[in-house]
């Protein structure tokens, strides 16, 4: 169900993870920044880390212009999708999700075991949902959670501000908007949508582990009421955070400059990327974020063929597009050795 390269299979085909270039997980392509790497050198790994990861919200409190109650860090953003869904959902509740769109969403909420609608996107609209239709489902349905990307993963579509919060007015006072914004630091016209959490049924997620490649040890935040985070809070496990991955966050924290930097290779790598493949007769839905949904037809068989080659994609049957490949933005020559690898695999 997600991107990131798989010891066993990269075993059975003879290849070590250092051979393969990954276009399959959407992290920053510049990986973790010197700042980053020298704080988790720092790490005390005799002690167990602050279950509260008290130090890293105070400093995500105050550059987010936020408190620290209405933050919660969390292993990965992934465990925090699945802690709002346990703490707001159960049997006989509703939740709507945004699709095609990350699997965990659904996931989470069958888990809890709420009912789970989805109002589709289609690729002939360009994977563009239909707001006021969307409003009137939301209102019909009243869900008690819905679950909105925001740059969308797999489309890369990012709606606007005021769009969002259509939706909010939509949804009312007692259910919850989860905008789950992990790719909007990396993103083109990106907007703060940190405001909202004053309509009061909005929570924001937002992923370390993408702006700053830290994957490896996982780190996410949501930004929310604070009853909200408390909610979610009371059933997350302790030490959930470890002392790596939080001495990381604060590293991150000081160090902006890297995540603009990426955006720079993202952008430029991006458009070369997409004029390419549209060279290469495929068609490449435009996106916002740090990655392509391209229509290829086989997709399983085309990512196989790739791997082969040292080159992973993301296969997007598991979105429900059997057609598709999800391509990571990477750097430009990273990109240029993807280009040709798949002049070597796509039929004449």
């Amino acid at each position: 169900m997600h991107g990131g390269l798989d010891a066993g299979e990269l075993r059975a085909l003879g290849l070590a993870p250092e051979q393969v270039l990954d276009f399959s997980a959407n992290i920053n392509p510049l990986g973790p920044s010197q700042r980053v790497r020298h704080a988790v050198a720092g790490a005390d790994l005799a002690s167990y880390p602050d279950r509260e990861s008290l130090a890293l919200r105070e400093a995500l409190a105050g550059r987010l212009g936020v408190g620290a109650e209405n933050l919660l860090v969390g292993n990965g953003s992934t465990e925090l999708i699945h802690l709002l869904a346990r703490s707001r959902l159960g049997p006989g509740d509703t939740c709507l999700i945004f699709t095609p769109t990350f699997g965990e969403y659904e996931a989470a909420a069958l888990a809890a075991g709420a009912e789970v609608r989805r109002f589709p996107a289609t690729e002939a609209e360009g994977f563009r949902w239909p707001i006021a239709a969307a409003g009137r489902a939301i209102e019909d349905l009243r869900p008690a959670l819905v679950f909105l990307c925001n740059p969308n993963n797999p489309t890369g579509i990012y709606l606007d501000r005021h769009v969002v919060e259509r939706l909010s007015a939509a949804l009312g006072p007692e259910a919850l908007l989860v905008l789950d914004d992990a790719y909007a630091a990396l993103a083109d016209r990106r907007w703060d949508a940190l405001p909202l959490l004053d309509l009061g049924n909005v929570a924001i997620l937002r992923s370390m582990t993408k702006d700053h490649a830290l994957a490896g040890v996982r780190l996410g935040y949501l930004a929310a009421q604070p009853g909200v985070v408390a909610g979610a809070g009371a059933l997350q496990p302790a030490w959930s955070v470890n002392a790596v991955a939080q001495a990381a966050g604060l590293g991150a924290l000081e160090d902006a400059a890297h995540v603009e930097a990426a955006r720079e290779v993202i952008r430029e790598a991006r458009a070369y990327l997409h004029g390419e493949l549209e060279g290469l007769g495929l068609a490449v839905t435009p996106s916002a974020a740090n990655f392509l949904l391209v229509r290829v037809g086989d997709a399983a068989g085309l990512r196989a063929d790739l791997l082969g080659r040292g080159m992973a994609v993301r296969d997007c049957a598991s979105f429900g597009l059997p057609e598709h490949i999800r391509i990571a933005i990477r750097k430009r020559a990273e990109c240029a050795l993807l280009i040709e690898a798949l002049k070597e695999v796509l039929p004449p």
